[in-house]
């Protein structure tokens, strides 16, 4: 994932697409004939807004800061060139040799197989993009605050992001507490506040062969923790990570490679050294 530097808005005006080829006034900069300026500005101002306290786990859906109609959307990243972005969207609106601006990122919109809008976001200081240039993301993309930073992230349905819920830990650690506070024998972890009917406990370097989720260079994942994934009617619906202080890898045997049903407890494992197990009733 390319972090995108801080980025506002760039010149404008509106444009004709015939058979993925733009068409305009002849030696018209391509972002005054293509670019929606009043539509980067507004993001731009969305966005910085967003990096002042920026929203966690699910995040906001990019669609909820636009008005029109899109159902993919491609971001590229500063000096990105027109040959990458004519074979990843089918259009043409940079010249033969051209490419994106520095310090600035491009943003397609596309409806159905046609173009919707473009916006360009430029280095004002404002606020942090993440992304992966040129990928295509759908309509249901989020924006995902880091943890301790001012950094939005671009995450969609494919990405271990999109999962991830780090507060998610904390809920079941205080679930675990309970059988040391109140010296219970077991607790439901089925209560979690979201639907889910299945429960995998995979190590870190399983997680992309059993899911399709890659969390290689994500920040948030340690190398001391396996990951909970949660799904509901064979979807995935939430990821977080388990340390091992409370699941000792030596005990994570027992539990991984195996289906768990949300009628599962939380049980004492090693109760000097505070460790927990799972147990189907």
């Amino acid at each position: 994932m390319r972090a995108v530097r801080k980025r506002l808005a760039m010149p404008v005006v509106v444009l004709l697409l015939c058979h993925g080829t733009a068409t305009g006034c002849a030696g018209t900069p391509w972002e005054d004939r293509y670019v929606d300026e009043q539509a980067s500005a507004m993001m731009a101002e969305s966005l910085t807004r967003l990096s002042k306290s920026p929203p966690q786990y699910p995040g906001i859906p990019l669609r909820s800061l636009t008005s029109f109609t899109w159902d993919k959307l491609f971001v590229f990243t500063e000096l990105t060139r027109n040959e990458e972005i004519r074979n990843k969207t089918g259009f043409s609106f940079i010249s033969k040799n051209g490419h994106v601006g520095e310090y600035r990122s491009l943003l397609i919109f596309v409806d159905g197989s046609d173009f919707a809008k473009a916006m360009l976001l430029r280095d004002g200081k404002t606020f942090l993009l993440g992304y992966e240039s040129g990928k295509k993301y759908s309509s249901h993309a989020r924006l995902l605050g880091k943890r301790d930073s001012k950094m939005l992230s671009l995450a969609d349905q494919t990405d271990f992001e999109f999962f991830y819920d780090p507060s998610l830990e904390d809920e079941i650690e205080d679930k675990a507490d309970e059988l040391w506070r109140g010296r219970k024998k077991s607790v439901p972890l089925g209560d979690l506040g979201f639907a889910w009917d299945e429960l995998h406990v995979i190590e870190p370097g399983s997680l992309e062969k059993e899911t399709g989720l890659s969390c290689t260079g994500f920040e948030y994942q340690s190398a001391l923790a396996a990951f909970m994934v949660f799904k509901h009617r064979g979807r995935i619906v939430r990821i977080t990570e388990v340390s091992n202080a409370l699941f000792p890898p030596e005990h994570r045997r027992e539990v991984s490679g195996r289906k768990w049903s949300s009628k599962v407890r939380m049980t004492v494992r090693d109760e000097e050294n505070r460790a927990i197990t799972l147990q189907e009733p």
